[in-house]
């Protein structure tokens, strides 16, 4: 059994937690895909832009149904260094670890949807279910 995991934007609070039985997709929130993928997003981010972890925030939980779902907001700080990263350093990166091309264009897309984020004054979000 595998983890499901979206990350999305949301204008409240209370629309990130309604996301937490069909995830953002079943939502029309803006979202990126990371199933199977990617889970936890924090040290990507430490390691794409320089960062030490230790400088990031702690996500915050934002609804669990004890069970299997959650929906947790990342911290502000992941959120802004993530948006910040630009083409040039993003490839150097993908050089630098052999990534495959869908693998750059799915960090793009979520470092593309922290900017979008950021630019609304959203929060943005990790959606999780087993």
């Amino acid at each position: 059994m595998g983890v499901l995991v979206d990350y999305f934007t949301a204008d409240s609070e209370q629309l990130a937690r309604q996301a937490l039985l069909g995830g953002p997709e079943a939502m029309n929130l803006p979202h990126v895909d990371c199933k199977g993928w990617i889970d936890e997003l924090d040290t990507l981010v430490a390691e794409i832009s320089g960062h030490d972890l230790s400088e990031f925030g702690d996500s915050e939980v934002v609804v669990d149904d004890g069970e299997a779902a959650g929906v947790e907001r990342l911290a502000p700080e992941t959120v802004a260094a993530l948006a910040d990263v630009d083409d040039a350093r993003l490839r150097e990166y993908a050089d630098d670890e052999l990534l495959e091309e869908y693998e750059v264009e799915r960090i793009a897309a979520l470092r593309d949807l922290a900017r979008e984020a950021r630019r609304l004054n959203q929060g943005m979000y990790r959606w999780s279910c087993v």
